[in-house]
């Protein structure tokens, strides 16, 4: 489980070393050979059944960076991703089969005037909304059908890229606020799932909003 903080990758399952002057690795994003992506120095977990599963995602949100703005008492301060590695073996041919859930909570574009962010606050929005206008640019490029895709233009996306068009199924879900005083953030979420929903991978529809 990775927290994208202010462009910084942070594993949210692995303790905290206990070592004098010793932070948490370092992660890098890379890609192999057959393309999946994979991050360095990521501690992760097996487990064996849904409860396990649940416990480390539980234990990732436990850690997460939240802080109250004026707009919301418990904003998200970072992107958060989870990926789960599923590999199943058939007892017979023992060939093995392996995919891949991504599940990225991104947090909210932020209009710095009415969430009258200061200090760190106010950096962290800025990071989550340049990192935010990435990932629109990666998806308009899907969509268009573009030859080169600036995958590598910020953390999130390098981490999403095989999770965005090729053979990917992207589901994307959008969280509007009732309020009329929030009918701009409305707009601007429901026209950033439109363009996700005209990415389309060989003649079918693969993202969905």
């Amino acid at each position: 489980m990775i927290e994208l903080y202010n462009n910084t990758l942070i594993d949210l399952l692995r303790l905290p070393s206990r070592s004098v002057g010793c932070g948490p690795p370092k992660l890098s994003v890379r890609q192999d050979r057959a393309g999946s992506v994979q991050v360095d120095r990521l501690f992760e977990r097996e487990v064996q059944d849904a409860a396990e599963l649940k416990a480390l995602l539980d234990k990732g949100l436990a850690q997460r960076r939240v802080a109250a703005s004026t707009m919301n008492i418990k904003s998200s301060r970072s992107h958060l991703v989870f990926t789960i590695r599923v590999t199943s073996v058939n007892p017979v041919t023992r060939e093995t089969l392996s995919g891949k859930i991504l599940l990225c909570d991104l947090g909210g574009s932020e209009r710095l005037k009415k969430t009258e962010a200061a200090g760190d606050q106010r950096k962290e929005a800025i990071e989550i909304n340049k990192s935010l206008t990435a990932l629109g640019d990666v998806i308009e490029a899907i969509a268009r059908k573009q030859r080169q895709i600036p995958y590598r233009n910020h953390k999130l996306t390098q981490i999403m890229q095989d999770s965005l068009g090729g053979t990917a199924k992207t589901l994307m879900f959008v969280n509007c606020s009732p309020a009329w005083s929030n009918i701009n953030e409305t707009v601007m979420s429901l026209t950033y799932a439109a363009r996700t929903k005209r990415i389309t991978n060989f003649g079918t529809p693969s993202s969905s909003s």
